[in-house]
C-alpha cells in the first residue's frame, strides 16, 4: 500500500516539476491523504475488532466523499487550478489508489491477521 502511495505522490511531484504546475499536485494530494488515512484506520480497526470493520468502512466512505467534494471546490475555486490537469491527475490517482486499497483489503481479510499490504 505504502509503495503505491509513494509512487503516486512521486508522479505528481515529477509532473509538477515538468511544467504541469500545482494542478497535478492538488489532484494527487487528496487521494494520497485519503488513502493513507483510511488504510491506517482499516488496519487498526481490523487488529482491534474485525467485526466492526464494515461500519468503519461505511463511515470512512462518507467522510471521504465530503472531503473530496470540499477538496475539488477548494482546488478549482480558491486555488483557481486549471481544470484539465487537475481532473486528470485526481481521477487517475483516485482510481489507482482505491483499487490498491481494495486489493490490500481483500488480502488483509483473506490472511486473517497481519497488515494485508505493506
Amino acid at each position: 500500500m505504502w509503495w503505491t502511495i509513494g509512487l503516486t505522490l512521486a508522479a505528481g511531484i515529477g509532473s509538477a516539476a515538468l511544467g504541469q504546475g500545482r494542478e497535478v499536485l492538488l489532484g494527487v494530494g487528496a487521494p494520497v491523504v485519503a488513502t493513507a488515512g483510511s488504510w491506517v484506520r482499516i488496519t487498526r480497526v481490523w487488529a482491534r475488532a474485525p467485526a466492526t470493520l464494515l461500519a468503519a468502512l461505511i463511515r470512512a466512505f462518507a467522510v471521504k466523499g465530503l472531503f473530496f467534494v470540499a477538496w475539488v471546490w477548494v482546488a478549482l475555486a480558491v486555488f483557481e487550478a486549471r481544470p484539465a490537469p487537475f481532473v486528470v491527475s485526481f481521477t487517475v490517482s483516485f482510481v489507482t489508489l482505491h483499487l490498491t486499497e481494495a486489493w490490500c483489503l481483500r488480502r488483509l481479510m483473506a490472511a486473517g491477521t497481519g497488515s494485508g499490504c505493506s
